[in-house]
């Protein structure tokens, strides 16, 4: 009798290509939108060439965020009892921006990312794919708290700019609310263990991994006695989202120095989370739109081409995940 698994496999490859292509058109087409509205000056890019200072700062500021991301990860795997090494964890990290390039969203990193760090550790993939996922929950946590820190710290800059506008005070409480809710999260698996163990066993009922909600779980409460980790984690997170926002500001400083002010602090987080939502490859087009709409409420010119400038860094950095790729990545997560 001839089996299906094949033929399914290649129509399932086919749809995901589709689909893929799909989300890559729309991409394109709102970064053609974007340009024929002229809020993208595609000519105004070659300014990295010539300005190549700036784009060596960049690139430098590029290499650190993913430093702190891979520090971040080795950290997180420790209370789980693994072990991932910096140099391992960088590895990860460079070919998950590679993949992130390209694949629909951040979420195209974090795919690879999971593959990579699961491989050859059978026993512990449930545990391995918690702990990337928190590390990501992390590293978005820290995105939604980068603008409700910096609005009372530079209040005498950003205060005026948010009592008199709506739409950004609106921007801020849905992004406080978000934040409150990944921290009421945390909290209630931390510290209502025994509750989520039941709810998590109700779930498995449900489910063909009928361990797999407990295990989970008992991951994410493994971080309940570490609370040091948690911090250097969050202030880790903290410190790469910071590089992100000098690393736009030096694009601003080429394409529209003009819009050089501390109201950056304010809107390249929230363009950041939008950024980030796995709708094109990469977020391509999309946190452009973002970007370019939340400049123009602060008042600012030149988002979008501050981002597809972040971009081209960015993929000029994912070229080391390319090369770590093609080499063939060795086994990154251990039992010690």
């Amino acid at each position: 009798m001839p089996s299906v698994t094949a033929p399914n496999a290649v129509v399932s490859s086919v749809r995901g290509l589709w689909w893929t292509l799909a989300r890559l058109a729309v991409g394109i087409g709102l970064l053609v939108y974007l340009a024929e509205s002229r809020l993208i000056d595609f000519r105004a890019l070659t300014k990295l060439v010539t300005a190549w200072p700036v784009t060596l700062a960049a690139l430098a500021l590029v290499f650190l965020d993913i430093f702190f991301m891979s520090l971040r990860l080795c950290w997180l795997f420790e209370p789980q009892g693994l072990r991932l090494p910096l140099i391992s964890s960088l590895e990860l990290n460079l070919v998950s921006s590679f993949f992130a390039t390209f694949l629909p969203g951040a979420a195209g990193g974090d795919l690879a990312k999971l593959f990579y760090a699961a491989r050859e550790n059978r026993g512990r993939r449930a545990e391995i794919v918690t702990t990337i996922a928190f590390d990501r929950a992390v590293g978005l946590f820290s995105i939604l708290l980068l603008p409700l820190l910096f609005a009372p710290l530079f209040w005498s800059f950003l205060g005026p700019l948010i009592r008199s506008v709506r739409s950004l005070q609106i921007l801020l409480a849905v992004t406080a609310a978000l934040a409150v809710a990944m921290l009421a999260a945390l909290l209630l698996c931390l510290f209502s263990q025994s509750w989520m163990t039941r709810a998590a066993r109700w779930v498995s009922r449900f489910l063909p991994g009928r361990q797999l909600p407990e295990r989970v779980i008992a991951t994410v409460g493994a971080y309940r006695g570490h609370a040091g980790i948690l911090i250097a984690a969050l202030a880790a997170s903290l410190v790469s989202n910071l590089t992100l926002i000098a690393a736009t500001a030096l694009a601003i400083l080429l394409l529209a120095p003009a819009s050089l002010s501390m109201k950056l602090c304010l809107v390249i987080p929230m363009g950041d989370v939008a950024n980030s939502l796995p709708l094109t490859p990469g977020g391509l087009g999309v946190g452009e739109a973002a970007f370019s709409a939340l400049f123009k409420i602060a008042g600012l010119q030149g988002g979008a081409d501050a981002l597809l400038c972040w971009r081209i860094w960015r993929a000029m950095v994912g070229l080391v995940g390319l090369a770590l790729y093609l080499r063939g990545m060795r086994r990154a997560v251990f039992q010690p």
